[in-house]
């Protein structure tokens, strides 16, 4: 991965969210990549079903401070705000379907989609789709409106899905692919991109579609 990846990603604080795709398990590695190669500081927040499968106390050892909880609780006032506020970028890895048509649609139920709808950062998303998602009506018009809101989407790409093993369209794209569209979007204005064709053969093995 480290052959892929930018020498610099252009910012210095980043929140990462994760959501209910299996390849969340390999979350740990990204933000530990964030914050030992890139020396960012590194916040992350977990929606519900991502916390089923990712262990927040790893993530908040390797973050450096407390994962931000997925819910409001009595008295924890506005977070959502103060959390959107704080980062120069969000990093949505991995997007489920569910998370980006909610926030295509400012349903913000949530913590996490509160944070990504209300930032005024650089916003990627790198959608984990079930085989065949990609071409569905629900994804393409969540990922136009995404895009018509100034966020940014890389990939899915082709991988292997963890249930039937077979070759989807739907994988999330690795973490090099989306530090290099961080890089991309930091080093100066530019459109909001959609890297849907984007393939990396050498990873097809280690991805999963959902």
């Amino acid at each position: 991965m480290s052959d892929g990846l930018p020498g610099s990603i252009g910012v210095r604080k980043v929140l990462v969210i994760g959501t209910g795709a299996i390849s969340v398990c390999h979350l740990p590695t990204f933000v530990t990549l964030l914050r030992q190669h890139y020396r960012v500081d590194t916040a992350v927040c977990l929606t519900e079903a991502a916390r089923a499968m990712v262990s927040p106390a790893a993530l908040e050892v390797l973050s450096g401070r407390p994962a931000i909880p997925p819910g409001w609780s009595a008295g924890s006032g506005p977070i959502h705000v103060e959390w959107a506020q704080w980062p120069d970028a969000v990093l949505v890895w991995p997007a489920t379907l569910h998370f980006l048509a909610s926030c295509a649609l400012g349903l913000t139920a949530d913590v996490a989609t509160s944070i990504a709808v209300a930032a005024t950062v650089p916003v990627v998303f790198a959608p984990s789709l079930a085989m065949g998602v990609t071409a569905s009506g629900p994804y393409r018009r969540a990922a136009a409106a995404l895009q018509a809101d100034g966020r940014h989407l890389v990939g899915p790409i082709a991988g292997h899905g963890v249930w039937t093993w077979q070759l989807s369209d739907g994988a999330c794209a690795p973490p090099d692919a989306v530090l290099r569209e961080l890089a991309r979007i930091s080093s100066g204005p530019t459109e909001p991109t959609h890297h849907a064709k984007e393939h990396h053969d050498h990873h097809r093995v280690s991805r999963t579609s959902q």
